[in-house]
């Protein structure tokens, strides 16, 4: 009887423990929002996976594949403010591949999507949308995407789906912005 209410008490101290009160209480691969990224990677290597695809130079992207600490996705990316030597992330997106199976990509962001909805205390959580990508001309590559917003920023669950003719990778992204990141993303990055 003492090891069954041990045990009830242990899974409601960890139930109460997941339901996340701020952006930066998440993680993704024990990455945080306002983290430092020398935490996690040397300067050279947040320096060669830099990319430089925003027009507004505010923040830069990093893309991290395959990293021998990464346990549960194939890809972490985040942006930190251009020019902040100390690499702060204001963004966090974990990725995982699903190269011409987008289907289980449906099915790992449904799993995924009620992970969080059970465990974030959010206001908002948007139903699943299909939108076409603005990248692809052809119009043929689409993203579906569940949004979470909480008070300090969004949690986004997205599938992407792309066409033969934009040649690019169909992948999942579970991404976690700030609300000053989400806004920038919307309106200045592009």
């Amino acid at each position: 009887m003492k090891k069954i209410l041990i045990t009830i008490f242990l899974i409601l101290l960890y139930q109460s423990s997941l339901k996340a009160e701020s952006i930066s209480s998440l993680e993704i691969e024990g990455m945080s929002i306002g983290d430092s990224a020398l935490n996690f990677f040397s300067e050279k290597d947040i320096i060669k996976n830099s990319k430089n695809y925003y027009k507004d130079k505010t923040f830069t992207p990093v893309q991290n594949d395959l990293y021998p600490f990464f346990k549960e996705y194939d890809a972490v990316d985040f942006n930190f403010r251009t020019g902040d030597k100390k690499y702060i992330i204001q963004n966090l997106n974990g990725i995982l591949y699903f190269d011409n199976d987008v289907e289980n990509c449906y099915k790992k962001m449904d799993s995924i999507t009620k992970d969080i909805d059970q465990s974030l205390n959010y206001i908002k959580k948007s139903v699943k949308q299909v939108f076409k990508h603005r990248g692809d001309v052809t119009g043929k590559s689409k993203f579906t995407q569940t949004k979470f917003d909480l008070t300090d920023g969004y949690v986004l669950i997205i599938c992407y789906d792309y066409s033969k003719e934009f040649n690019n990778q169909d992948h999942l992204s579970v991404s976690i912005d700030t609300l000053e990141m989400f806004e920038w993303l919307m309106n200045d990055a592009y």
